[in-house]
């Protein structure tokens, strides 16, 4: 057997190689002509617009040949339009003969385009390959000739064709080396089996051999099947399906447990010891239900599905969890409806709920921001509707009034959309590399008047240059939302913003001298629509959305806030940014 395994495999190689060597050996040469061919033309052509460019009244056409001669190392022939040479680099033009008749001039003045031929030259004893071209300069007709003789492309074939040979017999021999080798692995196995089925026979189970031949190997083969096949399946149909069971449960989201009548853990998935707060290490398998799952509801329940037959579901609180649990329940069933247990799954809705608290209080607050201006607006309109416009004054006043809750209203929807992309955005698409100092510098001269009206000190203070990748306007926007907020709550004295390096981060500050605030207003401070004086913030015209925006846009940036103050003596926010080192590692371990 193995004999024949390794004929086949040398006839195969030997006709293989046959065949390449046969396929390099017939292209190798016309690839090699066709690229002398394109090379002379090219040739050619340059010749051709060589002469184009040197030709005058007094053109030598023996010391053209010549000169472009020594350039490209070819031979140059100059023939007018009746077949006379006019020069040639390498023989006397007096002694030539008439080349009218030559087939590349012939095809060159008849087409017009390049032309090549290749034969044997007399007065040189070589092959040669000849390109032509006509040109027309003055109203004459010339036509240049460039040739080379083949020898050393013949040469360079005769080489790549001994290296043909040579390369295909090494990989020929090297082919049947590893046929010999390959043939000797595949078939030593199975000696080696032959001496291993009678162990396997003794209770060595677990083992299979699929072949399906008539010899030796075909006859191992059924009698290790016998032995090993009834117990290889169960034993493989047992495993498959604990692994197919594991496997579902772990990759579940909700946390799945299987009780038995006796009020005893079957099973358990993962996901259940992080929504019931079990140690991972803790063994929980034929432990009474009771141990882990401390609720009074769930356990009645389990014990109502157990006793009746009966699935159910309840959302409930899992008050020394904090958290909220949906839970479902159904009876473990058999064919002859009789209840072995029951399946609990626990699915953690607590953040959806929170979600949807939130949402409700967004959609609350909104429709409140919204409804004020509004209806402010509605009831002047209504009064001018009803006769205030004839009075110019009052007309006026209104028309003031509903224009500032206009603008109002204008920037509460700014505040809320901008506020929407921003907490949308998980990284930031239109980022470039700004100096942070300029864009202080901006925001200082966009507010300067403002503050200077109500006599307060606008000032910036820097200890180096720092530069960072982000949104200009962005940065701009919490910059001006911080500055803005810091002059509108401040009577007198200052509003001051730092920027200094606090390594590793870019350490910026905003501290005003203002009404300050107290304490307990402070983590809720970046909340929506949040405001420590209402009253006041309303009549300033601030939304309840700026601060929440200046945090989303740090927290964008993987940056830090934080806010101290003393109530009346003023509030300083700081904000820190990573460097592009401090931004590395954030990346490397959120990843």
């Amino acid at each position: 057997m193995r004999k024949k395994i390794i004929g086949s495999y040398v006839l195969l190689i030997l006709m293989l190689t046959a065949v390449f060597w046969w396929i390099v050996n017939s292209s190798l040469v016309d690839a090699m002509l066709l690229q002398y061919e394109q090379h002379f033309v090219n040739e050619a052509k340059l010749v051709k617009m060589e002469f184009q460019e040197r030709y005058s009244d007094t053109f030598d056409y023996g010391t053209f040949a010549n000169d472009i001669h020594d350039l490209v190392d070819a031979r140059i022939t100059i023939i007018n339009s009746e077949g006379v040479v006019l020069a040639d680099s390498n023989e006397d033009p007096s002694v030539m003969n008439n080349h009218l008749t030559r087939e590349e001039i012939q095809e060159a003045l008849a087409t017009g385009e390049a032309a090549v031929s290749v034969r044997y030259s007399d007065t040189l004893k070589a092959d040669f390959m000849y390109a032509a071209v006509t040109t027309e300069v003055d109203g004459q007709t010339f036509i240049l000739r460039v040739s080379k003789p083949l020898t050393a492309m013949r040469e360079l074939t005769m080489r790549l064709q001994n290296y043909t040979w040579l390369s295909t017999a090494i990989a020929a021999i090297l082919a049947t080396l590893m046929a010999v080798l390959i043939t000797r692995r595949i078939t030593e196995p199975i000696y080696a089996l032959t001496d291993a089925a009678n162990q396997i026979a003794h209770g060595d189970f677990g083992r299979r051999i699929y072949n399906g031949s008539n010899d030796q190997i075909g006859d191992l083969t059924n009698s290790f099947n016998k032995m090993s096949i009834q117990l290889e399946r169960s034993m493989r149909e047992l495993k498959s399906r604990n692994v197919e069971l594991e496997s579902i449960l772990n990759s579940m989201i909700n946390g799945i447990i299987a009780i038995d009548q006796d009020r005893r853990i079957l099973m358990i998935n993962k996901i259940c010891f992080e929504i019931l707060n079990i140690p991972e290490d803790y063994v929980v398998q034929n432990e009474s239900m009771y141990k882990i799952i401390r609720n009074e509801e769930v356990a009645e329940m389990v014990d109502t599905s157990i006793a009746k037959g009966i699935s159910q579901i309840k959302e409930l609180q899992y008050v020394h969890l904090d958290k909220i649990l949906r839970v479902y329940i159904n009876p473990i069933v058999t064919a002859s409806e009789e209840t072995l247990g029951s399946i609990v799954v626990f699915q953690d809705v607590t953040q959806i709920r929170k979600l949807e608290k939130m949402r409700s209080d967004f959609v609350s607050n909104v429709s409140h921001e919204l409804k004020t201006p509004l209806t402010s607006i509605k009831g002047f309109v209504d009064t001018l509707k009803n006769g205030a416009i004839k009075d110019r004054d009052t007309a006026m006043r209104f028309l003031d009034i509903i224009d500032i809750e206009s603008d109002r209203l204008y920037r509460l929807i700014n505040d809320i959309l901008l506020l929407s992309e921003i907490e949308s955005m998980d990284r930031e698409r239109e980022a470039g590399d700004i100096i942070l100092n300029e864009v202080i510098d901006e925001v200082i001269n966009m507010l300067e008047l403002k503050a200077s009206e109500k006599g307060i000190v606008l000032k910036k203070t820097e200890h180096g240059i720092f530069r960072m990748n982000a949104n200009r306007d962005r940065m701009k926007q919490m910059l001006i939302n911080l500055v803005d907020n810091a002059i509108k709550y401040t009577e007198r004295g200052e509003v001051e913003v730092t920027i200094e390096a606090s390594d590793p981060w870019i350490r910026l500050l905003v501290r005003d001298t203002g009404i300050g605030f107290a304490e307990e207003h402070k983590d809720r401070l970046f909340e929506r629509f949040y405001r420590v004086d209402k009253g006041r913030s309303r009549s300033l015209g601030g939304t309840g959305l700026g601060l929440s925006i200046v945090k989303h846009i740090v927290l964008l940036y993987k940056g830090r806030i934080s806010v101290s103050s003393v109530p009346g003596e003023g509030s300083t926010f700081e904000i820190l940014f990573p460097n592009q080192e401090t931004l590395k590692s954030l990346n490397i371990e959120q990843s």
